[in-house]
């Protein structure tokens, strides 16, 4: 604590003293004056020097006595992130004001701790129910997947074959649904599901293009993979950035002129220390005042007004999985020509940033 704020803290003691002295000194002059004596200034000076002196004595061992106290009390508040072990680790209080002081912050501290304990333990049950749930979802979709092609192969009739290809559909986008819940549940808790390792991009991008195969066959989309290497390879998390690269694909084929023989084209591109993946289709687009917030939790935008089934959470988690892997993503866009995302891996150790 700065010696400028403990004056000024005590600005009343000093006025008091400074006041009792004044009516000390009068009532000691009314005295002697009474007396018939002569009344020496310079006595009144000596007490005057006596009683600010005697006063910075004062005010210099109180400072000194709680100097310790107040400074630790004014670097606590300085504090980025302040610790309940902290506050705990607190020196012993001087006063009995200081001492309640402690008496109530130790309180609102415990009772603080109780609550985040109680909202750790149901953010930790909720995100097991989520889990659990997801998981025993995951079930029934395969056994709906796999019904459905031996659907397909014992019912030869068009209109059997267009119902379960419905069905195939719906199936589908409850899988993704289901894949976009489990993850932003597995957000959370990010760190302790992170492995870092050298991945293989091309191959990772090829793998996604693989599993999206039925998507690019049924919206007669190609997809064109353009490369300077055979492999490319980045620090990041394979299972987190697979995801993340299989939800911007899954925007491109939505998004994309269905049945218009239109390619969507993955670029990448190495320069010096910086790796470029760019995922570009010649979509719908989006409109310029969309842009800016297509990483926004639930938005959804004109676009998502076009396709009833966009929750506005996938470019959400993407935008998120990208940031904590230490990546970069960004998006550029223009109505009616398509949509580039951009991913950047400009670093050589995982979360570096």
């Amino acid at each position: 604590m700065k010696l400028k704020s403990f004056i000024k803290d005590r600005l009343y003691f000093i006025f008091y003293t400074v006041l009792l002295v004044s009516l000390l000194i009068i009532a000691c002059a009314l005295a002697v004056l009474e007396a018939g004596n002569h009344i020496s200034i310079s006595n009144i000076i000596y007490l005057i020097i006596l009683a600010f002196f005697m006063m910075l004595i004062f005010l210099a061992a109180d400072y000194i006595r709680q100097y310790r106290f107040l400074n630790q009390l004014a670097r606590m508040k300085q504090e980025p992130s302040l610790s309940f072990e902290y506050v705990e680790a607190f020196r012993e209080p001087l006063t009995n004001e200081q001492k309640l002081w402690m008496e109530l912050f130790h309180q609102m501290n415990k009772v603080t701790i109780g609550q985040l304990q109680e909202q750790i333990k149901q953010q930790e049950q909720y995100e097991l129910l989520i889990h659990q749930w997801v998981h025993q979802m995951k079930t029934p979709v395969s056994v709906i997947s796999l019904l459905i092609q031996e659907g397909k192969r014992t019912f030869s009739n068009e209109p059997m074959k267009d119902y379960l290809k419905e069905i195939e559909e719906e199936n589908d986008r409850f899988h993704r649904g289901l894949e976009i819940i489990l993850h932003g549940a597995r957000l959370q808790r990010f760190s302790e599901d992170v492995k870092s390792e050298r991945v293989d991009l091309i191959n990772l991008v090829k793998q996604v293009i693989n599993e999206e195969k039925k998507q690019f066959i049924k919206r007669f989309i190609y997809p064109r993979l353009e490369m300077e290497h055979e492999n490319v390879y980045v620090h990041s998390d394979r299972k987190w950035l697979h995801f993340a690269i299989s939800q911007v694909v899954f925007n491109a084929l939505k998004y994309s002129r269905q049945e218009e023989h239109d390619s969507i084209t993955f670029n990448i591109i190495e320069k010096e220390s910086e790796i470029f993946l760019r995922i570009t289709d010649q979509g719908i687009g989006i409109v310029p005042q969309d842009v800016k917030r297509v990483f926004d939790p639930f938005f959804t935008g004109e676009n998502g007004r076009v396709k009833q089934e966009s929750t506005g959470m996938g470019l959400y988690l993407v935008k998120e999985i990208v940031n904590r892997l230490g990546h970069v993503v960004t998006i550029q866009s223009t109505v009616s020509e398509g949509t580039t995302v951009e991913f950047l891996f400009k670093t050589n150790i995982l979360h570096e940033r």
